[in-house]
């Protein structure tokens, strides 16, 4: 797994409220994206979204993980320009 990769993709399911959004954006399917959010979670051991067929929330260590990755990304962005 990229873990840069996953990271990004985690942000902008955060920002965007879903799945499907951002799979259109990077034009995969719904299922990939939710695969590389899965696989992030598995590799940190902690749960960053509670899901459900309706909705999407970040847990408690989702909310903490999600800053931290959104400034990451970004001087990961900034440094690339």
């Amino acid at each position: 797994m990229d873990r840069l990769a996953a990271m990004q993709t985690f942000v902008r399911v955060v920002e965007r409220g879903s799945f499907s959004a951002v799979a259109r954006e990077a034009n995969a399917t719904q299922s990939a994206v939710s695969k590389q959010v899965a696989a992030l979670e598995r590799a940190l051991g902690a749960r960053l979204l509670s899901r459900t067929t309706r909705s999407l929330a970040l847990t408690e260590e989702g909310e903490r993980y999600f800053e931290e990755a959104r400034r990451l990304v970004a001087e990961v962005a900034e440094a690339e320009n």
